[in-house]
């Protein structure tokens, strides 16, 4: 990863979508500003599985919709708030 989870940004990181599949498997991801646009990095059983950098927030959270969406695709269901 270019930058570390543990290197979040000023303000820290926002969740962005929390997600669960099968007995006990939850995935989530988080955007963090970063100096130049923001990073989304998502994570399975609270263990970090990827990071994505991106020069604007609107790519970022268009991303992360999309890798919702393949979540969905494979059997995974939205966590209430």
């Amino acid at each position: 990863m270019a930058e570390s989870a543990k290197e979040w940004g000023p303000g820290g990181p926002t969740v962005l979508w929390r997600m669960a599949r099968g007995s006990g498997q939850r995935a989530h991801a988080v955007i963090d500003p970063r100096r130049r646009g923001a990073a989304v990095i998502w994570f399975v059983n609270d263990r970090p599985l990827g990071q994505r950098d991106f020069a604007d927030w609107t790519s970022a959270l268009r991303w992360s919709e999309q890798l919702q969406a393949q979540n969905w695709t494979a059997g995974w269901r939205p966590l209430p708030d």
